[in-house]
C-alpha cells in the first residue's frame, strides 16, 4: 500500500475519533501493514506536525506508540482536506475518462 494512502487513512481514523473521549485505534490494525512500517509512518507524521497526542515507548529491540490524547494538528487537518479535494478531482477525471474513452 502506498505510504501516502496510509497517512491519509491514519488521519481519517484519528479525525473520526476526535468526537469520542476514548480513542479506538482498531483502524490501525486494519491497515494490514507491519508494526515497523506503522511506527515509522506515525513517527514521520508526528515529526512533520500532522498529528499529536502519542507517546513514543522505547523497548528492547524497537519502539511503539501509546495513544495519550490523539488529535490532528491544524497542519494535519489541512493535509486531510487538501487530499480529500484532490481525491474528488481525481475521481471526477476518471469518470470523465470513462464517459469519453476516445478522448
Amino acid at each position: 500500500m502506498d505510504n501516502l494512502k496510509i497517512v491519509y487513512k491514519i488521519l481519517v481514523g484519528i479525525e473520526a475519533s476526535m468526537d469520542s473521549s476514548i480513542f479506538d485505534g482498531t483502524f490501525l490494525e486494519a491497515l494490514k501493514i507491519s508494526e515497523e512500517r506503522r511506527n515509522k509512518i506515525l513517527q514521520s507524521m508526528i515529526d512533520d506536525g500532522l498529528i499529536d497526542g502519542f507517546a513514543r515507548i522505547n523497548y528492547h529491540g524497537g519502539y511503539g506508540f501509546k495513544a495519550i490524547e490523539p488529535r490532528l494538528t491544524i497542519k494535519g487537518m489541512e493535509f486531510l482536506q487538501e487530499n480529500s479535494t484532490m481525491q474528488k478531482i481525481k475521481n471526477g477525471l476518471k469518470d470523465v475518462k470513462d464517459i469519453t474513452p476516445f478522448i
